[in-house]
């Protein structure tokens, strides 16, 4: 079968099509055809030899994935021929608290990911996609729209008529805008672009504060909540990011960085975090369950997931270029 790997280097310009065996499942396994993926910035930062943990060719990338279920093992139980279905980011993480042996496994690395044409794996590290939505759609949930979900409702415990700050429209900010309002939050993106607005409004979005260059937004949000703060903030920006989104909170407020797109190290003003009565929850992605209840909101509310643009799979290149552009409203996908 085709395979599309990193062959002798980590960088995208040995980044190329190979033919692999195909897989030989066991009587637990599952297989699946895949038939579109997704990319997020870990893909970038793998392919700019930035990210935080050692990765080696040869190497199959990419995490998120999604493909028909073509094949199983006559013990399976949980997945049918014929079905959508994605594989899970972090294939050893059922349920529980996050630890270091549930996370050492990650699809894309420093593991093989799905950007294949037949992807096998154990029954236990593969989840029924929404039945309403396309393959492209399905693609984009396993990395960022449950970490969305890990932080709001896992780790945070999100409740209704809280107030929700979401920064940005990549794919964990549209999931969180959108689970946010699924779960009766109020919610307030933050946006720079204000060409974005609209489609933020359209995906649960009550208010849209469009920003641009300032970081004054903070300000703004007080004025929406009537002097109060938010109860919580999604940052995906990192950074200097960190000390606006404490600021923007009222007492006791909760910030969820799930990103570094501004940088890697933040500070902030420990003074102003103990009068926010802040807890800072760094996110490390989810778990199968918060997958599968994803799953259950997302087919309960009708939710779609914000697609960019979908790239041809032999066109990874040019889909590459497009995410390290940045912007995107949603995520950047890829279709077999």
């Amino acid at each position: 079968m085709k395979a599309y790997a990193y062959v002798n280097r980590i960088s995208l310009d040995d980044l190329r099509s190979i033919e692999i065996p195909d897989p030989k499942p066991g009587p637990y396994d599952v297989v699946l055809r895949m038939q579109a993926a997704a990319l997020n910035y870990r893909d970038l930062a793998i392919a700019r030899g930035q990210y935080h943990i050692n990765v080696d060719p040869p190497l199959v990338p990419l995490s998120d994935g999604a493909g028909e279920v073509v094949a199983v093992g006559d013990q399976v139980t949980r997945l049918r021929v014929g079905e959508l279905a994605c594989p899970t980011y972090l294939p050893d993480w059922i349920d529980g608290p996050c630890n270091p042996a549930a996370i050492r496994r990650r699809l894309g690395g420093p593991n093989n990911g799905v950007l294949l044409e037949l992807f096998c794996a154990h029954e236990e590290a593969v989840v029924r996609a929404p039945t309403h939505l396309e393959p492209a759609e399905a693609a984009t949930l396993p990395v960022t729209a449950v970490t969305a979900w890990h932080s709001l409702y896992r780790l945070g415990n999100l409740r209704p008529s809280q107030t929700v700050v979401v920064l940005g429209s990549g794919g964990v900010s549209t999931t969180a805008v959108q689970i946010a309002k699924a779960g009766g939050a109020r919610v307030i993106s933050v946006t720079r672009s204000a060409s974005k607005a609209n489609q933020l409004r359209e995906i649960g979005a009550h208010y849209v504060v469009t920003c641009g260059d300032s970081d004054e937004w903070p300000r703004q949000v007080e004025e929406i909540t009537g002097g109060d703060g938010a109860d919580v903030v999604v940052d995906v920006v990192g950074a200097g990011s960190l000390s606006r989104s404490i600021r923007a909170l009222r007492m006791p407020g909760c910030v969820h960085l799930v990103g570094y797109a501004a940088g890697t190290s933040a500070s902030f003003d420990i003074f102003d975090a103990i009068r926010h009565g802040v807890t800072i929850h760094v996110a490390t992605a989810g778990n199968r369950s918060d997958f599968e209840a994803l799953v259950r909101v997302f087919e309960q509310h009708r939710i779609k997931p914000a697609v960019h643009k979908a790239f041809p799979v032999s066109e990874i290149h040019r889909a590459f270029e497009e995410l390290a552009t940045g912007g995107q409203f949603g995520k950047v996908g890829l279709t077999f």
